[in-house]
């Protein structure tokens, strides 16, 4: 497999390693140069290539191989952006399987197919979902 990541923050970076101590083939792209710096050095010791751009530019997901990847990540900190990446991996690239992170749970209705995200993935949603279940097993109990 080879998967794509936008968004080299704490999340990415992290994802990024996580699969590629799993054996994933990957590169990631980060905007910022400074974080850029910062993370490349661990990653590529894992494998990973880092590319210091804006994912949001066809030429920059040209440049880390979109074209080849099964999997991309939007995992920015920034809702558009990821819905940006994701539209353009789905309809210029025919990217397989597009995971969008949601960082404002007011934007998750826009987290759809009809804008390129196959999985949305928020952290709010997830925590309130396990507390739901917590609270329902509880009770029950």
């Amino acid at each position: 497999m080879n998967a794509l990541i936008v968004g080299g923050g704490l999340v990415g970076s992290e994802l990024a390693h996580m699969l590629a101590e799993a054996g994933i083939t990957m590169s990631v792209i980060e905007q910022s140069e400074g974080q850029c710096d910062l993370i490349e050095p661990g990653l590529n010791e894992l494998g990973v290539r880092v590319f210091c751009g804006d994912g949001n530019e066809p030429a920059v997901l040209e440049e880390a191989d979109i074209s080849n990847a099964d999997v991309v990540v939007a995992a920015t900190g920034d809702d558009e952006d990821n819905l940006v990446v994701c539209l353009l991996a789905k309809n210029e690239y025919a990217v397989g399987l597009t995971l969008a992170r949601v960082n404002n749970p007011k934007n998750a209705w826009l987290f759809t197919e009809a804008f390129g995200v196959d999985v949305p993935v928020s952290q709010t949603t997830m925590i309130a979902e396990l507390l739901r279940k917590q609270v329902a097993d509880s009770s029950r109990a």
